[in-house]
């Protein structure tokens, strides 16, 4: 499990730098619109609809990576009242909780992406533009996020068996 965590880590970094391509794709294609707009008068095509679809990816390829480095807003006021070892223990059940969240999500976005790609779904707008393949990275990167919630319990249960070190990165670094 430790080689496919690691291996798993390189994958989301590189789901990641997907998500930071999209973001200068769209920084770009804005920028460039925003620029003839004001020089020319004139309006780019297809880059809102465009950039309202990179957002997708935006989000859902980096959510995984984000969980990975724990970069999520999280709350740790409540379980820093915790021993350590209880303080794992609700981990690994918000973790579990966050799971199975995911997981609904992941099978319900996949029934809507097969609908959308079954049908060739497009988004009317300035440009008619495909959305199946939007719809399609949703339960990718909630795939993606089930799997590294796996990693992530699996990381705690051996914090708690003694594998690794007892401790939780978010409460030591609090209060320094």
């Amino acid at each position: 499990m430790e080689n496919f965590a690691r291996w798993f880590k390189k994958v989301n970094l590189w789901f990641a730098v997907g998500a930071m391509i999209a973001i200068g794709v769209m920084i770009v294609s804005t920028t460039a619109d925003t620029t003839s707009r004001y020089a020319f008068n004139y309006t780019l095509k297809g880059v809102f609809e465009l950039n309202e679809l990179l957002m997708v990816l935006v989000l859902f390829f980096g959510v995984a990576w984000t969980q990975a480095e724990r970069g999520h807003t999280r709350v740790v006021l409540g379980i820093r009242k915790f021993p350590m070892r209880g303080a794992i223990k609700v981990d690994i059940i918000i973790w579990v909780l966050c799971f199975i969240f995911m997981a609904l999500m992941c099978w319900q976005t996949g029934r809507e992406a097969i609908r959308s790609y079954s049908i060739n779904e497009f988004r009317w707008g300035a440009v008619q533009m495909p959305i199946w393949w939007a719809k399609a990275i949703i339960p990718l990167g909630c795939a993606f996020t089930c799997i590294q919630f796996i990693v992530d319990i699996w990381v705690d249960l051996g914090r708690l068996t003694g594998k690794f070190e007892l401790d939780l990165p978010d409460l030591r670094d609090v209060g320094e």
